[in-house]
């Protein structure tokens, strides 16, 4: 690697060093923005007057990690391909709750036991933990997010016993904020797709952008292998650290009846990022593009008190240098069930318009008032003239 590009990686990295003051400064940007978000159309977005909601909700989810030679001219492509190692995380079916107080939302996964054997199976469950922060408005939304991951199962294509091996050293973990931009969020509400905290009136959807600043590790002694550790120009792996600065576009759209909806996103999108390799003698670092796709999905109802539905949710990054390329899969899926105290409220617009008419009624009553009393004088005025 040359002098100058090693110099501007390490520009770069030291610019990504800066991700925890990036993560809590952009978001308190964002919410600046959120306190000025524009009009929703109340034909179309019903807000609730809430402080308060509750939600809980059980789930499926997995990681997957997928590293894969290249470019090692004493093996074809076809043999770099299967020495592809999979790492996955083997988590059982979980369990969370998420309140919003105020329109911010908190949302924390938690386990029913902290005992990772299935006793009937003998098989080893893999460590998680996940905690959400998140704010939608009418124009754009905040995310927040952190997930940790350790104990994995890996597998390859070359391991004729076909057996998943275990490695309890494997730790993944990322976390980072986002910013939805959301471009029709007068008649779509982003909030009511996949929060639930306002109510969608009449079927709508909108072209959304986000903006993100992402931090992902995943480490071990050995990540790599001993038995396909030829197949790699630097088999010592030890970490891959991945600081990324992601642009996706998409589109969202929210079919309702009555209090029912369904409710879909897509995104596609690249970024900028500053890859850093640890082996056990050196360190490498690498500029990046990574290409990334989200997907999310919701279906259920929305009451004015409780609501409950099915969701969905999917991420894939890529990224790759010269000797390799890695893969990150996430997923998760569950059902959820919630109940607020509100009451339906008037939006800004309906509760100026009502302040309008009060006005323009008192003036009328005025008005009527200054008639009656001229219609009083003269008719007193008529009736001395005719005594």
């Amino acid at each position: 690697m040359g002098g100058s590009g090693k110099s501007g990686a390490v520009m770069i990295l030291s610019c990504f060093s800066m991700k925890k003051k990036i993560v809590v400064l952009f978001p308190i940007l964002l919410i600046a923005i959120y306190s000025k978000a524009g009009r929703i159309d109340t034909a179309y977005v019903q807000k609730f007057r809430s402080f308060f909601s509750v939600k809980t909700f059980f789930l499926n989810n997995g990681f997957h990690y997928i590293i894969t030679p290249q470019n090692n001219s004493l093996f074809t492509e076809q043999q770099l391909d299967n020495a592809r190692v999979r790492y996955f995380a083997n988590i059982p079916p979980v369990t969370g709750v998420a309140i919003n107080i105020n329109g911010i939302g908190l949302s924390y996964i938690f386990k029913f036991t902290n005992d990772y054997i299935d006793t009937a199976k003998t098989t080893i469950k893999s460590g998680y933990k996940q905690f959400q922060l998140n704010m939608y408005g009418s124009r754009f939304g905040v995310e927040i997010a952190y997930q940790d991951y350790s104990r994995f199962y890996f597998h390859y294509k070359g391991d004729e016993t076909l057996s998943k091996k275990y490695n309890a050293d494997i730790r993944a973990y990322q976390f980072g904020t986002s910013g939805i931009f959301i471009k029709n969020g007068k008649k779509f509400s982003y909030n009511a797709a996949f929060s639930q905290n306002q109510f969608q009136k009449k079927s709508a959807g909108s072209a959304l952008t986000v903006i993100g600043f992402k931090y992902n590790e995943i480490s071990s002694t050995s990540l790599i292998p001993d038995s396909i550790k030829p197949y790699f120009e630097f088999p010592d792996l030890k970490s891959n650290k991945n600081y990324a600065f992601i642009l996706q576009h998409g589109y969202a759209y929210n079919l309702v009846k009555n209090n029912f909806y369904f409710a879909n996103a897509l995104f596609v999108g690249v970024g900028l990022q500053s890859q850093v390799y640890n082996y056990s003698s050196f360190e490498q670092h690498k500029i990046g593009v990574p290409l990334s796709a989200r997907a999310k999905s919701s279906a259920g109802y929305n009451g004015k008190v409780f609501f409950g539905g099915i969701y969905a949710n999917a991420d894939f990054a890529q990224s790759q240098i010269k000797t390799f390329k890695t893969e990150q899969f996430q997923y998760s899926y569950g059902l959820f069930i919630g109940l607020r105290a509100i009451i339906i409220s008037k939006s800004k617009a309906q509760l100026r318009e009502e302040e309008k008419r009060k006005k323009e009624a008192e003036k009328e009553a005025k008005r009527e008032a200054v008639r009656k009393i001229k219609e009083d004088k003269k008719k007193a005025a008529s009736k001395k003239r005719k005594e």
